[in-house]
């Protein structure tokens, strides 16, 4: 058995033939660890000793049967274990010790879960790059932000799975440029007590998982409505998928090559229409404007009296939010609520919406602009490009590792349900998984 291709399904049932204790899974955790994180840099303030000793108490003390039983998990540092740091890579945090569990941390435990590792964030969930955790698959590359920590290390093998947050992609951008699944749910789908804010009507926790099936298990074990059959509850193909497509342009070669078979393949299978277009950039300037604004709300006073705990790109970020006035914040809001009127009724012509999760590879931390053929343009704004839609409209969706493009490296497809379709939405990437017998590969680090 190879520890780093592990996910939580086979886990599950090397459990119930007994071909492993919950112990020596610990050992082989952190034996990796020890091998990769060095390198990797995903997890912060992990000490071998402590996480040893609140895995054998864990176990000692475990009574649970649930759908984690005894699975590692490892949470973006934005989200408090009781007794452990909550930091969010800042010093403005610093030695910040959690008085109790977050809410999601609780219902985690209540399923079985060992959850005893905290994961990497960009500052405050504040930023696309997530420094200095770096990418698995290749080192000199990025992992993607704010979750990318969580990315990393799930894609690495470091953990089964992990906990994110998402503000507008911060789970599904790092997912995709790490090639692992990434699900935002329903915004309020779940409680965010105990998760360092950062925009309050856009920020969801969810998932990062190294297969479909896996985030499928998680969602049962976080929801209090969704039944995972081991098989898929409809084989049904009528379904009707709208395409994005002509939002997001220009992408680069290989990402669009592998984009454009990706929408080949959901042709030969489903019914797929074009969704007519529309300003995409409004879509982006409208969330722009409420995500900072409302992180000025809540990051301002701590600036103002210690700047130099902060970082530059969350001072740079306030104070952008601070420039808008409060009519510029009320006239975003109700902007949102036209364009969700406009998108909720692509949801009565079809069930699913298909668009790209990237439009570029993982690219390098060194440049704040990235060229997509010959064409310079802003790093950070083409990251999220795609996946500012669902988080403006508080609509579920998953990243989704689909084919591989030329770099060895998969290349991610996003499905965007309607509102609070989270367990239909979950359950067509389940049929997804199976249909297309999507493989999964690890990462060479």
């Amino acid at each position: 058995m190879n520890y780093e291709t592990l996910t939580i399904k086979e886990l599950k049932n090397l459990y119930s033939k007994k071909s492993i204790s919950f112990l020596e899974l610990i050992d082989l955790q952190i034996a990796y660890i020890k091998k990769t994180e060095k390198n990797l840099l995903s997890l912060v303030n992990f000490d071998e000793e402590h996480y040893l000793k609140k895995a054998k108490d864990f176990n000692s003390e475990n009574m649970s049967k649930g759908y984690l039983e005894n699975v590692p998990i490892g949470v973006k540092d934005l989200i408090d274990i009781k007794g452990m740091r909550t930091e969010a890579n800042s010093k403005s945090l610093a030695g910040n010790i959690a008085k109790k569990d977050a809410d999601i941390v609780n219902k985690l435990k209540s399923a079985g879960a060992f959850v005893g590792m905290k994961t990497n964030t960009h500052e405050y969930a504040y930023g696309a790059v997530s420094p200095p955790t770096r990418n698995p698959w290749d080192l000199s590359k990025i992992p993607g932000g704010s979750s990318g920590g969580s990315a990393a290390a799930t894609s690495s093998g470091i953990c089964l799975a992990s906990l994110g947050s998402d503000t507008a992609g911060s789970i599904r951008e790092p997912a995709a440029l790490c090639s692992v699944v990434g699900f935002k749910p329903t915004y309020n789908w779940t409680s965010l007590l105990g998760i360092v804010p950062l925009a309050w009507s856009l920020d969801v926790v969810g998932p990062i998982t190294k297969t479909i099936s896996d985030c499928a298990i998680i969602f049962e074990a976080l929801s209090e409505t969704y039944q995972n059959l081991e098989e898929v509850r409809s084989q049904n193909k009528s379904y009707k998928i709208g395409i994005l497509n002509e939002y997001f342009s220009p992408m680069e070669e290989q990402v669009s090559n592998s984009y454009n078979e990706s929408i080949n393949h959901f042709q030969d299978t489903f019914s797929c229409e074009n969704v007519p277009s529309w300003d995409i950039d409004e879509v982006i300037s409208t969330i722009f404007v409420i995500l900072t604004s409302e992180s000025a709300a809540f990051l301002d006073k701590g600036i103002s009296k210690n700047p130099n705990n902060y970082g530059g790109d969350v001072k740079q970020f306030v104070e952008m939010g601070k420039g808008f006035s409060s009519v510029d914040y009320i006239n975003a809001q109700r902007a949102r609520n036209v364009i969700t009127q406009k998108v909720d009724k692509l949801f009565d012509s079809y069930d699913f919406l298909l668009s790209p999760a990237q439009l570029i590879a993982a690219p390098s931390p060194d440049n704040e602009t990235i060229q997509i053929n010959g064409e310079e343009l802003p790093r950070d704004i083409n990251l999220i490009k795609p996946l500012v839609l669902s988080s403006l409209c508080g609509y579920p969706s998953i990243s989704i590792p689909f084919n591989k493009m030329g770099n060895g490296q998969y290349f991610s497809i996003q499905i965007i349900g309607k509102r609070n379709s989270d367990n239909k939405l979950i359950d067509f990437a389940k049929l997804l998984e199976k249909e297309f017998a999507l493989q999964y590969d690890n990462p060479l680090v």
